[in-house]
């Protein structure tokens, strides 16, 4: 079939085999000669791949016979150096063949090439790509590319992407952003997809946010401890660098001489017993009771003194 190509190519026909072989040789020295430029070049471009192997191939790859379309375009690609497109392929292939490592060495490569495709089929390479990273457990090369996919991407398919986002973020000890994707996990799942599809999913979803939400609140915990602590120890060391000596105390001098207080327990005045009034004036008292009775006590006393002496 190459032959027959070739000498299609060639104009080759049985009347000017002379004129032809000339022809040939003549264009057989330009095309080695380009070949050599080619191979000189860094961006060297080869001729179209083989049309009938390059169908087959995505046959195969359409009817999700990875390994058999795999084994094809690696040997177009080794001898025809496949398009971008194409090694997204082989790509993809060798994900669906759970060979991560390879998968994101093309899918690196070429997906930052990519944009001039269709929206979702660039979200089907981005999200391989992820994938692939996150099966290796490199989360954090994973991330930008579920958010790449989640740009271009259906609806129905972002909750399972923030799903895989939010385990991302965890493994990384992210919490609110991871709290924050399985929000979103929740919001898409409800509104874009029958429940029933994805019951056991959100359930996990919904319990993955409280569970970031309680290493949120241990970790404002933790904090708040610690700063308490560390203002404590700030005090201690600004009053240790204090020397003794150096604190001044003066005793308090009451320059105004005032009067004591006296302070007496409050007196009952229902339960005072009545007393007799004090006599700050005796001698006009006793002229007093000299006027109102005619008896001298003093004398009688006197008198009953002198009785008994």
């Amino acid at each position: 079939m190459e032959i027959r190509r070739l000498r299609k190519l060639l104009g080759y026909n049985n009347k000017h085999r002379d004129d032809v072989l000339a022809v040939f040789w003549q264009r057989l020295c330009c095309i080695l000669a380009f070949l050599c430029l080619s191979i000189l070049s860094v961006s060297a471009q080869t001729t179209d791949p083989d049309p009938i192997l390059l169908d087959k191939a995505v046959a195969y790859f359409n009817s999700e016979k990875y390994h058999e379309a795999l084994l094809i375009f690696q040997q177009l690609d080794k001898r025809y150096k496949l398009n971008d497109r194409f090694r997204a392929y082989i790509g993809l292939c060798y994900y669906n063949d759970w060979e991560y490592k390879s998968a994101t060495k093309y899918l690196d490569e070429v997906t930052p090439r990519l944009t001039m495709l269709a929206p979702h089929e660039r979200s089907v390479y981005y999200f391989a790509n992820a994938e692939s990273h996150f099966q290796l457990q490199e989360y954090k090369l994973a991330i930008p590319f579920y958010e790449q996919a989640l740009t271009v991407c259906y609806d129905n398919e972002k909750g399972e992407i923030y799903y895989r986002l939010g385990l991302c973020y965890m493994f990384g000890s992210e919490w609110e952003k991871a709290r924050n994707a399985y929000a979103h996990c929740e919001e898409f799942f409800r509104k874009y997809r029958s429940i029933p599809d994805v019951e056991a999913r959100l359930t996990q979803a919904i319990n993955m946010r409280k569970g970031c939400q309680a290493k949120i609140n241990e970790k404002l915990a933790i904090d708040s401890i610690a700063r308490a602590k560390a203002i404590e120890d700030s005090l201690r060391a600004i009053a240790a660098s204090v020397p003794l000596d150096s604190i001044y105390t003066e005793k308090y001098i009451d320059s105004i001489h005032s009067k004591p207080i006296i302070t007496t327990s409050k007196i009952d005045t229902k339960k005072q017993t009545p007393q007799l009034p004090i006599n700050d004036k005796p001698a006009k008292q006793k002229k007093k009771q000299e006027d109102v009775a005619p008896i001298n006590l003093e004398d009688l006393y006197k008198s009953k003194v002198k009785v008994e002496e």
